[in-house]
């Protein structure tokens, strides 16, 4: 059921979303996607939600990213991937405009949509066991430019390309001196570390905040061409819809090296 697979706790000012599939590595279905949007509204519209802290149930993973099979329904449904209509982009969409400050709390393995969701929350912060990591390059697969926006923000050209392009699995303390995670500690400490920095912030003025994340990221903001627009979305297609994405998919499940061929 979805209400158990994404839990809501609060904590006076302070409201944690847990992924909630630990033998999974807490993998994202489309009903947890949709939950978590759900989630995000009523706690930005409830009045006492100070900050959100969102993490995996479990020691083992904040989020191993898409699960496979709710991947695969999404193309027998044939709901094209990272465009506005992947409940995916669609979470990520959400998790940006939340108003209010979110922290993400990485313990384990953050990959692939994991990763995304860490980077696209306001901060983070890992125990040093966690590894993260972007490995699309290894599947065929192509993040959009709704995708790539938070890494790029973070991160950099340089430093986003050699997360993509290379798909290496970082630890802690490379991931923080990438610059992206904001704060590592033990792996006993970091959900106190977490849980302090959440306290630290909703202590704060909450309209001096919002108005902080709202000027940020106006700031940030830089919208692309028409023809810019056009041309990335077309590069995402065309990986999403090629032999070698499905060449990918088959090798990850398969449990073997990937061969792909370029088409």
């Amino acid at each position: 059921m979805v209400d158990e697979e994404l839990l809501v706790e609060r904590r006076e000012r302070i409201a944690t979303v847990v992924f909630n599939r630990p033998e999974q590595r807490n993998a994202l279905t489309t009903g947890m996607l949709a939950a978590l949007r759900a989630a995000l509204r009523a706690l930005a519209a409830d009045g006492r939600t100070r900050v959100v802290l969102l993490r995996g149930a479990g020691e083992r993973a904040f989020s191993s990213g898409y699960d496979f099979a709710a991947l695969q329904e999404l193309q027998a449904q044939g709901v094209p991937l990272s465009t506005p209509e992947d409940p995916f982009e669609q979470t990520l969409a959400a998790l940006r405009a939340c108003p209010l400050p979110t922290i993400a709390l990485i313990r384990g393995f953050a990959i692939g949509g994991g990763c995304a969701l860490a980077a696209a929350c306001d901060l983070r912060v890992a125990g040093e066991g966690a590894r993260l990591g972007m490995p699309p390059a290894k599947l065929g697969l192509a993040y959009s430019e709704a995708g790539l926006r938070p890494f790029l923000e973070l991160l950099g050209p340089a430093r986003t390309k050699y997360l993509f392009y290379s798909g290496r699995l970082l630890r802690a303390e490379e991931a923080y001196a990438l610059g992206l995670v904001d704060l590592v500690a033990s792996d006993d400490g970091a959900e106190a570390a977490a849980l302090a920095l959440a306290e630290e912030i909703a202590a704060n003025a909450p309209l001096s905040i919002r108005a902080t994340k709202t000027a940020i990221g106006a700031l940030l903001e830089a919208p692309l061409s028409h023809s810019a627009r056009y041309d990335v979305a077309s590069a995402v297609q065309r990986a999403v819809a090629s032999a070698d994405f499905q060449e990918g998919q088959r090798a990850f499940l398969e449990k073997r090296p990937p061969r792909f061929e370029g088409r």
